[in-house]
């Protein structure tokens, strides 16, 4: 059986939803830049956002194939160019801010907080490779109450690199010391979860979840097709 296991995050363990296509989104966003001195619209605040994090991902894209960018770095610009000189704890607060502002569900999928622990007091070790921001994803697992559950905590964003690159799951094993050798990769998305699984040579559980792709060919060692994520191989024994 499998000694290590890595999760997906969003759409796996964790049921979200979220919209940040809203232009009430950005306009509310826009009064935080404005209360700091920064006036600019919704409208205009969003098409910079998105111009800013397009350059940036094609400036890392030189080094990988899957880059990530860093969500306060896209801010960091955007606030430059208005004329304003951001701190850290302020680029934190605007991630946080968009992310709240954008948030329409999240709650955690049924059994998650128990198949991690049994994991890990069954001596497995428990890793999360999660595409998405630093910022707000360990205050998300802080919140949902499993951020002590893993052994390692990998995300695209402070990495540089996404799924399903596998220099995401070499990012893993530098960093974390995960061992890949007797590893299953398990998540939702079979672009992302199971294609990079696949290229990194390890084996992969596909669990479709309401947010997963439809469509799509699964080229899986494992398969659940219910969504129930108790039936992961060699959680129980």
């Amino acid at each position: 059986m499998y000694d290590t296991y890595i999760f997906d995050l969003y759409g796996t363990l964790i049921d979200i939803e979220t919209d940040e296509e809203q232009a009430e989104v950005w306009e509310r966003l826009s009064l935080h830049f404005s209360y700091h001195g920064l006036n600019i619209t919704g409208e205009e605040l969003q098409k910079r956002f998105l111009a800013e994090r397009d350059r940036q991902l094609e400036a890392a894209a030189r080094h990988c194939q899957f880059p990530d960018f860093v969500m306060e770095e896209v801010f960091r610009e955007v606030a430059r160019d208005l004329g304003g000189e951001p701190g850290q704890a302020w680029l934190h607060e605007t991630v946080r801010w968009l992310r709240t502002l954008s948030m329409i569900h999240i709650s955690l999928y049924d059994g998650v907080a128990e198949i991690l622990g049994r994991l890990r007091s069954g001596g497995k070790k428990v890793f999360l490779l999660s595409n998405g921001q630093k910022t707000f994803i360990e205050a998300e697992l802080t919140m949902l109450g499993i951020l002590h559950l893993f052994d390692g905590i990998a995300i695209s964003s402070e990495a540089g690199v996404s799924k399903p690159d596998p220099l995401f799951y070499r990012y893993l094993t530098e960093n974390y010391g995960a061992n890949l050798s007797s590893a299953i990769m398990i998540g939702n998305d079979p672009r992302t979860d199971i294609a990079g699984a696949n290229a990194a040579g390890i084996a992969s559980c596909y669990i479709q979840t309401a947010s997963s792709p439809r469509g799509v060919p699964v080229n899986s060692t494992v398969q659940i097709w219910d969504g129930d994520l108790r039936q992961i191989p060699g959680w129980n024994l």
